[in-house]
C-alpha cells in the first residue's frame, strides 16, 4: 500500500502558519508510511535473497535492496527535517508569544511611568504652594514680630514720657 502526499505550490497562494503545520504533519504521515512500507519490501527482499544462490536473481535482489535502502535514507531524512520544521514550528511560537507578552509589559510600564510622573507633577506643585506659605507665613512673623518690638520699645518710652 503506497500513500502519496502531494503539496500543491501557487505562488499566490501564502500559508498561514497553522496550516503548514497540518500540511506538515500530513507530510510525516505519508513518510512515515512509505517507510513502514519500505522496511517490508526490504525484509522480502532480504529473505528472498537468503534462499537464492549466487546467480543472476540474486544480484538482481541485491540491487534492489540497494535501492530500497537509498530510499529508506531519503524517507529518514525527510522525517527529520519535517520533525525539525515542527519543533522550529513550536520555537517561533512560544518566541513570538514572549515577544506579544514583553510587549504588553512594556505598554503597562509605560503607563505606570506616565501615572508616575503625573503623580510627581502634582506632588511638586503641593510642595512649590507649601513653600510659597511658608515664606509668607516667616514675612508674617517677622512683621509680628517687628510689630511686638514696635510695641515694647513705645511702652518703654510712654512712661517716661508721661510725669
Amino acid at each position: 500500500m503506497s500513500t502519496m502526499v502531494c503539496v500543491k505550490e501557487d505562488l499566490d497562494e501564502k500559508l498561514s502558519q497553522d496550516e503548514i503545520i497540518s500540511r506538515t504533519k500530513q507530510v510525516i504521515q505519508g513518510l512515515d508510511a512509505l517507510k513502514q512500507e519500505h522496511h517490508s519490501i526490504l525484509d522480502g527482499l532480504l529473505q528472498t535473497l537468503r534462499c537464492l544462490k549466487q546467480d543472476e536473481e540474486s544480484s538482481l535482489v541485491e540491487e534492489k535492496s540497494v535501492m530500497i535502502r537509498k530510499s529508506l535514507e531519503m524517507l529518514e531524512l525527510g522525517l527529520s527535517e519535517a520533525q525539525v520544521m515542527m519543533a522550529l514550528s513550536g520555537h517561533l511560537s512560544t518566541v513570538e508569544s514572549e515577544k506579544q507578552k514583553l510587549r504588553a509589559q512594556v505598554k503597562r510600564l509605560c503607563q505606570e511611568n506616565q501615572w508616575l510622573r503625573d503623580e510627581l507633577a502634582g506632588t511638586q506643585q503641593k510642595l512649590q504652594h507649601s513653600e510659597q506659605s511658608v515664606a509668607q507665613l516667616e514675612e508674617e512673623k517677622k512683621h509680628l514680630e517687628f510689630m511686638n518690638q514696635l510695641k515694647k520699645y513705645d511702652e518703654d518710652l510712654s512712661p517716661s514720657v508721661s510725669p
